[in-house]
């Protein structure tokens, strides 16, 4: 479900670019690896920090199915209209998020916001953490083969 997800959000995000097939595979990467896995990870310990009962393997089944409204990320390419769909969907792939972290960590609806929003927190420090790395790593071996 979740690949599904990342395929159409990718798909829409390709439409629209000059290098539609290297859009399509930084996407689908970055939504698959860097999204849906790293989310999943996150939430886990956060959940089980705040006395939340899952596994990380428990955990990112039901956020991949969370992420299926993702899917809606198809349609982005298309003029005026596209951006909200996809962003329609991005909201509720998050309503379903903390939906899959409250069933997933057997909490109440307050500690599953609360881990959502701590989550997300941490996952956007790692996100640019990983990014900076990787754009790093990118610019040397641009200078070096370049």
């Amino acid at each position: 479900v979740a690949l599904f997800s990342a395929a159409g959000a990718a798909i829409g995000a390709a439409m629209g670019d000059g290098q539609p097939v290297l859009t399509f595979l930084t996407s689908l990467f970055s939504t698959i690896l860097l999204g849906w896995l790293l989310w999943a990870v996150i939430a886990y310990f956060v959940g089980t920090a705040l006395e939340g009962k899952s596994s990380v393997m428990e955990m990112a089944r039901t956020l991949g199915y969370a992420n299926a409204p993702g899917l809606l990320g198809v349609f982005a390419f298309i003029p005026c209209v596209g951006w909200l769909v996809a962003l329609a969907g991005i909201l509720l792939s998050l309503v379903a998020g903390v939906i899959a972290i409250r069933e997933s960590m057997e909490f109440d609806t307050t500690k599953a916001v609360v881990t959502a929003i701590l989550g997300f927190i941490v996952f956007v420090v790692a996100r640019f953490v990983i990014g900076f790395v990787l754009g790093g790593v990118g610019a040397v071996g641009t200078s070096i083969l370049g």
